[in-house]
């Protein structure tokens, strides 16, 4: 896990109502293993470009972070509740940079369907994780 994957993972983690609601610390990068228990918790980087606009390194990330319930709509929308009240406009603790920017950028809604007719719900957002050379 690089250093932004392990400060949302942690920050996720430090979360003690998302945990509850979880029952568990179900929080996963990139992918969940094969036969995790839902609901759970997936974040992962969708895009990041280098700013390039100052002698100082800035990394301008975009990550999703998202809650997928299995046949509970609200459950999905709850924990995403849970999820944008610690990533929205706070402050990540990144190893080796500056954090001067983080915010919710837009949403991540849809179901997928999945054998015996469950219903895989995945609620969520885009995160804007701005860097800059510590």
């Amino acid at each position: 896990m690089n250093a932004v994957g392990s400060a949302l993972f942690s920050t996720l983690c430090a979360g003690t109502a998302l945990i509850a609601k979880l029952g568990g610390t179900a929080i996963y990068n990139t992918v969940a293993y094969q036969g995790a228990a839902f609901p759970y918790v997936l974040f992962f980087k969708a895009a990041g470009v280098e700013a390039n606009t100052s002698p100082r390194r800035v990394r301008k990330l975009v990550y999703v972070a998202k809650a997928v319930a299995q046949d509970d709509l609200q459950e999905a929308g709850e924990i995403d509740d849970l999820i944008d009240v610690l990533l929205h406009e706070q402050t990540l603790t990144v190893n080796g940079w500056g954090t001067y920017w983080s915010a919710r950028d837009g949403d991540i809604s849809y179901a997928e369907p999945g054998e015996g007719g469950v219903t895989y719900f995945h609620r969520g957002g885009m995160y804007r994780v701005w860097l800059a050379g510590a």
